[in-house]
Formats: C-alpha cells, structure tokens, sequence
C-alpha cells in the first residue's frame, strides 16, 4: 500500500487536495478498479494498524476512539486488527454505536463479532500505552460539539501518544484552522491525498509526523489541485548555474533598501545572506546616520546612503524594506526605489515596513507583476484590511486574496509558508518554530532578491528561496538546538545547501516507496 513520509518527493505528495476532492477522488478511483469502498476502509485500517505496531512495537493498551462516519469506521478495522494481535484494546464510541450506518456500520459489526467490546468513556481503565483517534472526519466545518470536546479533552490530558486517523479530529482539513479544540496528535496517518490543513495554519501544531497512505490506489481527481508541495530535492535544480570563467558581474548586482536609524541589522542581515546564495555583488542602500558601519564587519558588502545615492540602474534587483521605518526619511525612499523599479521595470522584493507603505497606496491599484511581496500574518492583514485572526482562519484564501489585490508573487510567511502568483499556490513544509525570532524574514527577503539578481523568475525565486530558508533554519537548530536559534545562524547552512550535489539528496529517496 505504501507510507509515504514528506521528505520523499512521491507523485502523492506533490499536490493538495480540499476534503471533497479526496472523497471524490477515492469514490471514482474505487469504482475504477472494481473496488468496494468498505475494501478501501480496511485498507485504511490496516494501514493505521501496520503504522502503529511498526512506531509503538512495545504498545500492549490501546484506546480507540470512533466517531460516528467513515473515520470511526476506519478505527473499528484499526481495533479490530490489534485485538487479533494479542494486544488489549478498550474502544470508546462517541455517540450511539447504533446508529453507524454504511460502511462503519459493517466495520462495527465485524468487530463485534470477534469479540470486540464497546465502552463509555466513564469506562476506561488504566493509563494507554497508545490512542488511536477516529473521532472525527474531514467533512467537520463547524466547531466542534460538546460530545466531542469531552473526549479530545481526555485525549490531550492522556499522557500517551497519539495516532491521528486521516487528520487530528478537531482539524480543519482544508484550512488548518483549529475548530474550537483539536486532538494534539504524535502523528498523523493521511490517505490517498494530502490535505492543506495538515500542513498550514495551526496544522503543524497537532498533527505530529505526517505521513501518507496510498492505499494502493492511484486517486482520479478531476478538479485542479488547490495548491502543491514543495521538495528541496527538485527546486534545486533551479538554482543559477556558473560557467568555469564566471565573473562576479555575471552573477546579479543586488541593492537592499531600508535600514532607518537605529534598525541597520535588517538590511545587513538581507544583505550577507544575498552573498551567501551566490549573488555577485550586493549595496546596501541605508540611513547615513550609520552607513560607515555596515560593512565593517562583512568588508564585501558595499553601501551608499539615502538620500545622496542616485546611482538606481546599478542593480539588476531591489530589496525594499527591511528596517525602513515609516518617518518622512522612509516614504521618500521608498518612493524613490519604487519609481526607480518601475521605470526599469526591475524585478524587486517588498518586504517588513515596504508592506506598510505599500498598503497606504492601495487605491492605486497593482503595481507590477515583477515583485514578490512578503508579508507574515499580521503584514497580510494590513495589506487587506482585516484582523490577523481571519488571515490564519483561511491562509490559502488570504494568499490568493492579495496576490488578486496586489498583483505579483506573494509570500505569506508562517508555518507552511503559501507562495502564490495569479494561477498558482505552493506550500513549503521546512521550517521549524526556532525560527519565529527577529531577522529571519530579512534574511528571507535578502535570498529572494539574490535569486531575482541571478535571473530565476519572481516565482522561481521565491520558492527556490523559502524552501532553502526552511532547510537552513531545519539545519542550524538540528545543530545547535532551536531555542536561541539566531537568523545569521543560517549562513552558514545556506551556503552548505546550495553546494550539495545530487548524490547527497537522493540518498534518503526511495523510490519503491510506493506501490
């Protein structure tokens, strides 16, 4: 059938389905092959089962909870499979197992007719060494019930871990948005197609692992996919080439604009990681107040202060934002690098206190499709007008909202970063929590436009530069640990990952992974 973990770039993991996309997708794929869908719910099961033994061998008490649809179908299969294999399982059905009706209702059945038992949750016994959760489905949209509360609350409040039956009930499977409350799974078992919600959002906070069941069958989906993942290992294959005689001028001129008084940082730290990602040459464009001290520790970067500079065609890119403020300093030069950029019709990044000036001239419609933009959620919510608790209810809707306002490729940071331009959205799944820390989002800015310097497409470059971002941070914490994890930390592994070859990111691939 097939596990399939996101590191490995698999056909299945490269597209994400909505909840209804998958239901469909399974129902003309079962059909297709002659299948029942109560063949394609045990498959399921015995994927949960085959799961469970192989990461918990020593687990000899299990709790299984099940919901009233196919979710708790598939944990019946899940519980009746461990009950064969000597292994103590106390079932807990939410709401009247009576009423199960389809395919949970044979899986009901068979169950008990081995002997299974169904118990109240008053009735568990003894701390679990393992909980499979099939409480709740895809289908759920609305906020949790207070029948389902309870038995989530006793879930997280079990020290034991967790197995989460196709999404962590209480999940929003096509936002990532937490409906109230939501199992805190240590992993989570996803079938036949992934779900953006289990990868966005609050998603990363309680699914754990993610892994991906084919079930052995090969999913006809008709509808476009809502968005699709990212691998590093084919990404890379976009980065600039260099021929043997190179010269620096062939590898991108980059001017970084910003750097008020008193927040210089932003623009060095945008600024090395440029030259860390190959880029030629790099200016930092910045207040005089502090321009002398820039380079004195990195001499390779050059630096000019605004308002003196007027030298705007130097640079085959922009970066325009990092530390700029919003005094009067600031909005004259961000105009003057925006009329600059838009004359030459120079590819550029929008970033930090950028974002803010740019949604003051929102009346003014788009500005041009040459430009990445890189909000975080909050940023995101001032460029549309709304709170940051509706950026995070929906990020796939909120990414698409702005690249529509605003025109360009935009970069909505956060866990499972979206990176979308007017036809379509990727999803990078690198990244980890150290990294919420001042100067990553300048660092990001500072990759994007080296990229853009060195000729990749705003798009390209964009997602060639996330999802080394990601991996640079992913690196630099597994090193070092991620509490305290700083963003020039990254350098280094920023460097180490765009000189790695082939062989050494194909040797974790598998590629009779699934079958």
């Amino acid at each position: 059938m097939g596990i399939i973990g996101l590191e490995k770039p698999h056909s299945l993991t490269q597209s994400l389905w909505t909840s209804e996309q998958i239901r469909a997708g399974e129902r003309q794929a079962a059909a297709a092959c002659g299948m029942a869908m109560f063949e394609l719910m045990t498959r399921a099961g015995l994927a949960v089962f085959e799961q469970a033994r192989a990461r918990w061998p020593d687990a000899r008490h299990w709790w299984v909870f099940t919901g009233s649809g196919n979710n708790g179908g598939d944990g019946y299969v899940v519980a009746r499979l461990a009950r064969a294999a000597g292994i103590r399982v106390q079932l807990v059905q939410m709401g009247d197992a009576e009423r199960l009706s389809g395919d949970a209702a044979t899986a009901r059945d068979h169950y008990r007719a081995d002997g299974g038992a169904i118990e109240s949750l008053n009735a568990l016994q003894d701390a679990p060494d393992l909980i499979i959760d099939a409480l709740l489905g895809t289908g759920l949209s609305g906020d949790v019930r207070e029948s389902a509360r309870c038995h989530i609350q006793l879930i997280n409040q079990t020290q034991a871990p967790v197995l989460a039956v196709d999404l962590p009930s209480g999940l929003c499977a096509d936002t990532g948005r937490i409906l109230g409350v939501a199992v805190e799974a240590s992993m989570t078992l996803s079938f036949v197609g992934l779900k953006p919600g289990l990868l966005t959002g609050r998603g990363p906070d309680v699914t754990g692992r993610v892994l991906l069941a084919s079930l052995g069958i090969q999913p006809r989906l008709q509808q476009t996919p809502v968005a699709s993942l990212m691998h590093w290992d084919q990404l890379r294959r976009q980065l600039p080439k260099r021929r043997r005689g190179a010269h620096k001028g062939e590898a991108g001129r980059l001017l970084v604009a910003g750097g008020n008084a008193g927040m210089n940082g932003a623009v060095r730290l945008a600024g090395e990681a440029a030259l860390r990602c190959a880029t030629g040459l790099v200016r930092l464009l910045s207040h005089p107040a502090h321009v002398h001290l820039l380079n004195l520790q990195r001499p390779e970067l050059m630096t000019a202060a605004f308002p003196e500079f007027d030298d705007w065609h130097w640079s085959d890119a922009l970066v325009l934002g990092p530390g700029l403020g919003r005094d009067v300093w600031a909005h004259d030069l961000f105009e003057a690098a925006l009329k600059a950029a838009l004359e030459a019709d120079k590819p550029m990044v929008i970033d930090a206190d950028g974002l803010w000036w740019l949604a003051r001239r929102r009346d003014d419609g788009p500005l041009t499709d040459n430009r990445v933009l890189t909000p975080h959620p909050g940023e995101a919510a001032m460029l549309l007008g709304c709170k940051t608790s509706e950026i995070e209810a929906d990020r796939l809707a909120a990414v698409r909202a702005i690249q529509q306002q605003y025109g360009g490729v935009v970069v909505l940071k956060g866990a499972g970063t979206l990176i979308a331009d007017e036809g379509h959205v990727r999803l990078c799944h690198y990244g980890n929590p150290g990294m919420a820390s001042g100067g990553m989002g300048d660092l990001l800015s500072g990759i994007i436009g080296a990229f853009m310097a060195q000729g990749l497409t705003p798009f390209n470059a964009a997602s060639v530069a996330v999802c080394l971002h990601g991996l640079a941070g992913d690196s630099a914490a597994k090193d070092g640990g991620m509490l305290g994890l700083l963003a020039s930390d990254l350098f280094s592994p920023l460097r180490s990952l765009i000189n790695q070859d082939d062989e050494h990111d194909n040797k974790h691939l598998d590629p009779d992974a699934c079958r």
